[in-house]
């Protein structure tokens, strides 16, 4: 599965990066080809966000502790 979503990244790098050099070489401006990539690469990030499995236990952020705050630097919890 993981090799799968590596390759599927790749691709869609490759294709990305060589729509750009080619739109670049026919005269469009860099601006607004780097305008397009971010957006695609936005949209894809997106979408590969709703086709993965639900996060493991062990890969989600640890929870704050109790209270809602953390203290402040060089401070101790009182």
């Amino acid at each position: 599965m993981r090799s799968a979503r590596r390759r599927t990244d790749l691709v869609v790098f490759l294709a990305v990066l060589a729509t750009g050099v080619v739109l670049v070489l026919s005269g469009i401006q860099p601006e607004a080809v780097s305008t397009v990539a971010i957006g695609l690469s936005t949209l894809y990030a997106a979408w590969q966000r709703q086709e993965g499995p639900p996060r493991r236990e062990e890969d989600r952020p640890p929870a704050p502790p109790e209270g809602g705050r953390s203290p402040a630097p060089g401070r101790t919890p009182e």
